[in-house]
């Protein structure tokens, strides 16, 4: 038996914890003391001590299992466990049973998603349909400790040193005051039965490699590893708070809302020390990960137009703004021209393709129509939008190659415009920007027999 383990056997007797457990629940405002909660019991220590707690402190409760079929005929004989308690005390049961590993495949998730989702979701639908006010889970402090670590080494930022809380809508956790080693105690002392998970000795999973090889290594060197690491969890909870205040003051300065748009003022964010941090606190909620958030901020002394994009966002850096949009479902940015087609309908504009003899067309100065050479074409054209990279000779430049990012900073044409602005391509040459300008090498001459005339009707912005 652990040395800590014999420790608590012998100081903390029962009535004391118990004492903690009603304690701890007042001081969280978990529930009323005769409010019904729904308890998860899995069959394990935790859930059975704390079943156990709640039957010794008479409080209102019914029983919720689920058999999430992984274990084979373990599987089943936890179910049968937890089971005969509920009959034993005379309380509700309630058990479902779901195909884990099916579910997980099917939805292209890890078992433990699959499992976790399963479980709150069926909870959730009992706690309604049956009048319960809380769903209690057992997690207990270890698993808070345990959480804080995995958050530090993906770098979740200073909201997931915080670690578990005791209430998260309706699921509340009246355990998170005691260390496992405490209610494995108050197993021992009080001769509780209960189930023992085989895939829990397992290290395949993250939380089991810092269960057992990591935090045993670290206490055997540092004894009193996991008190100093709760004081610093509680710590670190009070400067999430002040953070997080901080935060809202900076958000209020620097973010606005205009529309279905969001836009940051580059200069009042580059006056705020640790502005990298605010902007990634700014911009997660949008999708947008630390990697991105360095690159946005990287861009800040370049051009205006760069585009990051995240699952359902997109970002424009314009000269003072980062302009904040949702992604829409547009239609296909890619269009083809065949050779006899006169009216084509792509986004928001519609072209009207006409051809002219040279010496019967007169070309009209209006920059929504395109006069190109026919002869020059080759069919298919593309009707695309522009990207970057690419780049044409601009009529009246003497054949000088200009790429047409800087072109349309030139043109100052406001970024709203420059994402909608379409070209049309000639095997994989630039023969014209729509209602801008055509390319040199597309130009009407003297030689020209046939003018491909492109009316465009509509807009780009």
């Amino acid at each position: 038996m652990p040395l800590l383990l014999s420790l608590i056997l012998i100081s903390c007797g029962m009535t004391d914890l118990k004492k903690r457990f009603l304690k701890f629940i007042e001081e969280q405002n978990l529930f009323g003391r005769n409010d019904p909660v729904l308890l998860a019991v899995s069959g394990g220590v935790d859930s059975i001590v704390m079943l156990n707690l709640f039957h010794q402190c008479r409080l209102n409760f019914g029983i919720a299992h689920v058999n999430f079929q992984l274990r084979g005929k373990e599987s089943q004989e936890d179910e049968a466990f937890v089971r005969s308690l509920a009959n034993e005390l005379s309380v509700k049961f309630f058990s479902a049973g779901f195909n884990t590993a099916a579910f997980a495949a099917e939805h292209k998730i890890s078992v433990q998603m699959a499992a976790r989702e399963l479980r709150y979701e069926w909870l959730e639908r009992v706690r309604k349909e049956n009048g319960f006010h809380r769903i209690a889970v057992a997690h207990h402090l270890d698993d808070s400790l345990e959480t804080v670590f995995i958050n530090m080494m993906r770098g979740t930022g200073i909201q997931g040193l915080k670690g578990i809380s005791p209430v998260n809508g309706k699921i509340v956790r009246p355990l998170l005051i005691f260390y496992k080693e405490e209610l494995q105690a108050f197993a021992v002392r009080n001769k509780i039965s209960f189930r023992e998970d085989s895939s829990n000795r397992l290290v395949d999973y993250d939380r089991n490699k810092i269960r057992h090889e990591i935090f045993p290594v670290v206490e055997k060197n540092f004894p009193s590893f996991k008190k100093v690491f709760s004081n610093n969890v509680l710590k670190w909870k009070d400067a999430a708070f002040l953070y997080e205040e901080a935060l809202q003051y900076h958000r209020r300065k620097i973010l606005r809302k205009a529309d279905s748009e969001f836009r940051i003022s580059i200069p009042k964010l580059k006056s705020i020390p640790a502005n990298v941090t605010v902007l990634f606190e700014l911009l997660k909620d949008f999708g947008f990960n630390s990697d991105q958030v360095n690159s946005i901020s990287e861009s800040f002394g370049s051009e205006s137009g760069k585009i990051f994009l995240s699952a359902k966002y997109r970002i424009i850096k314009d000269r003072t703004e980062l302009i904040i949009s949702p992604l829409s479902k547009a239609p296909p940015s890619e269009t083809l021209i065949q050779e006899s087609e006169k009216t084509i309908h792509a986004g928001n504009i519609v072209l009207r393709i006409s051809e002219w003899p040279a010496n019967k067309f007169s070309i009209p100065k209006d920059s929504s129509i395109c006069c190109l050479d026919k002869d020059e074409l080759q069919f298919p054209l593309l009707l695309r939008k522009w990207k970057q990279g690419d780049y044409f000779y601009p009529f009246g430049l003497k054949k000088k190659k200009k790429k047409i990012s800087d072109y349309l900073i030139d043109r100052k044409i406001p970024l709203s415009e420059k994402e909608n602005t379409w070209v049309i391509e000639s095997n994989k040459r630039i023969a014209c920007i729509i209602s801008e300008r055509i390319d040199d090498r597309f130009a009407v001459t003297a030689a020209t027999r046939t003018i491909y005339a492109i009316e465009s009707q509509g807009f780009k912005g």
